[in-house]
């Protein structure tokens, strides 16, 4: 008994596949420590550097940021990575020193408060800065979030008239950040694997029982005839039997049709008479006939 060799995955198998990797898998917009849903507008620019960083005193392993400027109104986003976990002594600390070195400006500081960011608590405060008639020049929001061994500090600051007149939107972008790479919902795979392995076996068996029932059809087989080879005669039909194409109806009887009297000599049984040629004599009458004499 020879073993069949496996089938290829059929297009059933590969969707369902498809459909176990898409629903497990979590992809991040940007890779690596980032903010994931910057405003549209701003793009990427590494070398923008911050005047006045969260953390003045703490060396930076890590810097990145997002720029903006239209019509003279600047915004930036700025990301610095610090060693160490910095929790909410540390931010209320640095809080305190930009308060002091604001000190003589129109700088509106709003109190510490917590942040949910990338399943994790980060801490952080807003800031309002004014011209000297009084108009709203800046509007800034700080955090830093903490993770194992690195601190990153998010400075979002925007002169964009949009952007200023919404200082929650600035919370929103900066509660965005996080550390993107993919992830793989294992549970969720083992539960999705095994409903798609018990469709594969479903409609497995049910292609062996339908094979099955196409087994158990009688096969008749039908002779072939053989064509008439080039230059051959044709088979006579067998006898008693009337030729292909034959009409097998009864003849027609013949129809009695009025008695012809005698023709002239000359003229074909059956034809009409001929018309007299100019010059020539008119046929004669044909003569009486005689009566039979009487006994």
């Amino acid at each position: 008994m020879t073993s069949r060799p496996a089938s290829p995955p059929g297009p059933t198998a590969l969707a369902l596949a498809t459909l176990v990797f898409a629903a497990a898998c979590e992809v991040p917009n940007f890779k690596g420590p980032q903010i994931q849903s910057p405003p549209p507008a701003f793009t990427m620019n590494r070398e923008a550097v911050e005047e006045l960083p969260m953390f003045p005193d703490r060396a930076i392993v890590h810097h990145d940021a997002w720029v903006e400027a239209s019509w003279g109104n600047f915004s930036g986003i700025y990301i610095n990575g610090h060693l160490g976990v910095l929790g909410r002594d540390e931010v209320d600390g640095a809080r305190r020193q930009a308060i002091a070195a604001a000190a003589g400006k129109r700088v509106e500081f709003g109190e510490l408060e917590s942040l949910h960011v990338d399943e994790r608590t980060a801490w952080g405060w807003g800031e309002t800065w004014r011209l000297d008639n009084g108009g709203l020049q800046y509007v800034v929001f700080r955090a830093a979030i903490p993770y194992d061994t690195i601190t990153y500090a998010v400075d979002f600051i925007t002169g964009d008239p949009g952007l200023k007149i919404r200082p929650d939107s600035l919370r929103t972008i900066v509660a965005s950040f996080a550390v993107g790479k993919t992830t793989w919902n294992v549970p969720l795979i083992l539960i999705v694997a095994g409903v798609v392995l018990l469709g594969v076996s479903v409609l497995r068996s049910r292609r062996r029982a339908r094979a099955e029932r196409h087994r158990s059809i009688p096969l008749v087989t039908v002779p072939k005839k053989e064509a008439a080879k080039p230059g051959a005669p044709a088979a006579s039909p067998p006898a008693g039997t009337a030729p292909i194409g034959a009409s097998r109806a009864p003849a027609a009887p013949a129809q009695a049709g009025p008695p012809r009297g005698p023709t002239p000599s000359g003229s074909t049984p059956g034809a009409p008479p001929r018309a007299p040629t100019p010059g020539s004599a008119p046929p004669r009458p044909p003569e009486p006939k005689k009566p039979p004499p009487r006994t």
